[in-house]
C-alpha cells in the first residue's frame, strides 16, 4: 500500500513539473492565429535582435525610465516609460498594430510585461529582448547616448 501511494505521489509530481515546463516553453514563444494575421510575441537574445534590426523595419521601444534611457540605448530606439502607464497607454494608441515592434528594458522584466500588454492590445508582431540592454551591452553592440 505504501509503495502504491509513493508511486502515485511520484507520478503526480512528475506531471506537475512536465506541465510547468510546457507552460514556460509556451510563454517563451507564443503564437496564435487570428484570421489571416499571425499574432506572436517572441523572446529573443541580443544577437537575434541585431539580425532583426538589420533585416526588418522595426520600431524599437525602450520601456525604461527617461533617466535610464539617456544613459544609453539601442540606436534608433524611442523611450516609452513602462512605469508611467498613462503616457505609455497614450503613445501606444498612436502606433500601427501591424508593424514589427521590439521592446526592451534593463534586464527583461518590464519589457516582458509591456510585450504582453501590447499583445493584448492587438499588436501583431512583437519581439522582447529577454536580456535587456545589459545583454545588448554584453555583446559589445553600439549604444547611443
Amino acid at each position: 500500500m505504501k509503495t502504491l501511494k509513493l508511486t502515485l505521489l511520484l507520478l503526480a509530481v512528475n506531471f506537475y513539473f512536465v506541465g510547468c515546463k510546457e507552460a514556460v516553453d509556451n510563454q517563451k514563444d507564443e503564437t496564435q492565429q487570428t484570421g489571416n494575421s499571425p499574432l506572436f510575441a517572441k523572446k529573443v537574445n541580443a544577437k537575434a535582435v541585431k539580425n532583426i534590426i538589420a533585416t526588418d523595419s522595426v520600431l524599437i521601444i525602450d520601456v525604461r525610465t527617461p533617466n535610464q534611457f539617456i544613459k544609453g540605448h539601442i540606436p534608433g530606439a524611442i523611450n516609452l516609460d513602462w512605469t508611467n502607464q498613462e503616457r505609455f497607454n497614450e503613445k501606444i494608441k498612436t502606433l500601427a498594430k501591424d508593424q514589427t515592434v521590439l521592446l526592451y528594458c534593463n534586464s527583461g522584466h518590464r519589457s516582458t510585461l509591456a510585450t504582453q500588454y501590447l499583445k493584448e492590445q492587438g499588436f501583431e508582431k512583437l519581439y522582447n529582448l529577454e536580456t535587456g540592454i545589459e545583454g545588448w551591452k554584453a555583446e559589445n553592440y553600439e549604444v547611443e547616448k
